[in-house]
């Protein structure tokens, strides 16, 4: 048994080590989503300048503030048209699908104020005001920021790792399984020469029933009453003596502490209807067994 349960505790380890070098060989999916992003906040600059008559300025380089939050300022001051900085960004962000919604803010260089933003999230209702308004020429800075796009990533990122997980557990779940079915197997075997109740074998020393190939555990309490009355198979035990002999130790016993624990003894003995724990009236309790006859 120890060494299939080493077999397959290793089959675990070798698991886990190949899903790992998986996860190693895939590229780093952050970085392909941060270029993409990069790429198209600046060509939103770059046709924000043309539609202000603006084709010789140079577009700065785009800076990544946070994860999934890209600055882009400019050279030279201009005027827009909200109504344009809505169309460019609309149409230059779906045509790369980003599986995300984005917002995006137009500060004033001096005085760092917010001087128009608009929300575009997938499947929710869409937040762009001041249509139609349009803003003076002046020195602008334009944020854009990806909403869940470091949670996206994340799980694209995690994904052979979601996958190392569950083979592991699975693996490890199987590996715990196999071993408690054994230990079962193991204690029905070591049972076999117990005491024979009817169709149980009981083993007082394990605390343990076996019927068929169940097996059933039982608390010290009930295997020390049950090994009294198998003792004495079909005849009358007070409940002084069951009372005395099993909760001697403890000091403290009542009558409700015995009838309670005859029922538990009851209903694990219920697979075999010859098997019975009878009350004998003002006396105490017998363990019964019938025979078959036919």
């Amino acid at each position: 048994m120890k060494f299939r349960l080493i077999v397959i505790v290793s089959l675990v380890g070798i698991a886990l080590l190949i899903s790992s070098a998986f996860l190693l060989r895939q590229p780093p999916r952050d970085t392909f989503l941060e270029k993409r992003a990069e790429l198209v906040v600046r060509q939103i600059g770059h046709k924000l300048l043309r539609y202000s008559g603006d084709f010789t300025s140079r577009v700065l380089p785009v800076t990544q503030l946070s994860p999934g939050t890209f600055q882009l300022k400019f050279e030279t001051p201009f005027s827009f048209m909200p109504d344009t900085l809505v169309k460019i960004a609309r149409s230059n962000l779906d045509l790369i699908n980003l599986p995300v919604g984005y917002i995006v803010n137009v500060f004033d260089c001096t005085s760092k104020e917010m001087v128009y933003g608009f929300e575009i999230r997938p499947n929710q209702k869409e937040l762009v005001p001041c249509l139609g308004r349009p803003q003076s020429k002046g020195c602008y800075t334009l944020l854009i920021s990806f909403v869940d796009f470091q949670s996206s990533e994340n799980l694209n990122n995690n994904y052979p790792l979601l996958i190392t997980s569950f083979i592991g557990m699975s693996l490890i779940a199987f590996t715990g399984g196999y071993y408690l079915k054994r230990k079962k197997e193991g204690d029905s075997s070591l049972i076999v020469d117990g005491v024979v109740i009817g169709k149980y074998s009981f083993s007082f020393e394990r605390q343990l029933l076996k019927f068929n190939s169940e097996i059933i555990e039982l608390s010290y309490k009930e295997a020390k009453l049950l090994s009294i009355l198998a003792a004495q198979q079909n005849q009358v035990i007070s409940r002084e003596e069951l009372l005395k002999k099993v909760w001697e130790d403890d000091g403290v016993f009542t009558g409700r502490s015995l009838d309670m624990f005859i029922s538990k003894l009851r209903k694990k003995l219920s697979g075999d209807s010859n098997v019975q724990i009878n009350n004998v009236h003002g006396k105490g309790y017998k363990l019964e067994i019938k025979t078959n006859l036919f």
